[in-house]
């Protein structure tokens, strides 16, 4: 099963930056952003698990991939060109989050609450390489990409169907544990899929950010 690991992640202050409003104009903001982004890179520990499976049926609200049946909801459409989807698990370690609790127990809660957004840029930076991958193979034959679909972030497809996803990759291999509740941990993880079929006339992989619960107050939506 392909992993990859320790690869570079190229994280931006001003990104971290804007998504402060208007307290990214006050300078212990800015120096404290960069000390943020700076940690960041130096404590993620980016790794990817993945795996290409056969989509058998997508109907009813549900996806058969491989041998998981997956309960989507509504959204379950989205999937319904794929005939093949590559699930993964990409994370960037502990490091981050345990000095981000350990900042937060000293109450230096400015440096913990911008620590732990720039982890947010990170473990996003570290699902980038999965979007490549899936639109080269589907450029190689010929075909489109679905969206990007996350148990917990499309409605409809609830966090507790996340064990069965993360049971299709090695979680083991990348350092990554799930709870029956279906959590991951380290919590700076995520878990996803991706369709790929000739019937998709997309090129590029997008966002389900308009499906999402939280589309009209997440301050990361686009």
């Amino acid at each position: 099963m392909p992993v990859i690991a320790d690869f570079h992640l190229a994280l931006s202050v001003d990104e971290l930056l804007r998504h402060q409003g208007r307290a990214a104009e006050r300078p212990e903001v800015k120096v404290l952003a960069q000390w943020a982004i700076d940690e960041a890179q130096r404590l993620a520990a980016p790794a990817i698990v993945y795996e290409w499976f056969p989509v058998h049926a997508v109907e009813g609200g549900t996806a058969q991939i491989g041998d998981a049946l997956l309960h989507l909801g509504p959204h379950a459409d989205l999937l319904a060109f794929a005939c093949e989807a590559l699930v993964s698990v990409c994370t960037i370690g502990k490091a981050l989050e345990e000095l981000v609790q350990t900042l937060s127990a000293d109450n230096r809660l400015l440096e913990s609450y911008l620590l732990d957004t720039a982890g947010v840029i990170a473990l996003v930076a570290a699902g980038e390489p999965i979007g490549r991958i899936v639109e080269e193979e589907a450029a190689r034959r010929g075909w489109g990409v679905s969206r990007a679909l996350s148990p917990g972030s499309l409605v409809g497809w609830t966090i507790s169907d996340q064990k069965a996803l993360c049971a299709l990759v090695d979680l083991a291999a990348i350092g990554v544990t799930v709870t029956a509740a279906g959590i991951l941990s380290p919590h700076k993880s995520g878990s996803g899929l991706i369709g790929i079929g000739p019937d998709y006339t997309a090129r590029h992989t997008g966002s389900t950010c308009q499906f999402c619960e939280l589309r009209h107050t997440c301050q990361f939506r686009h």
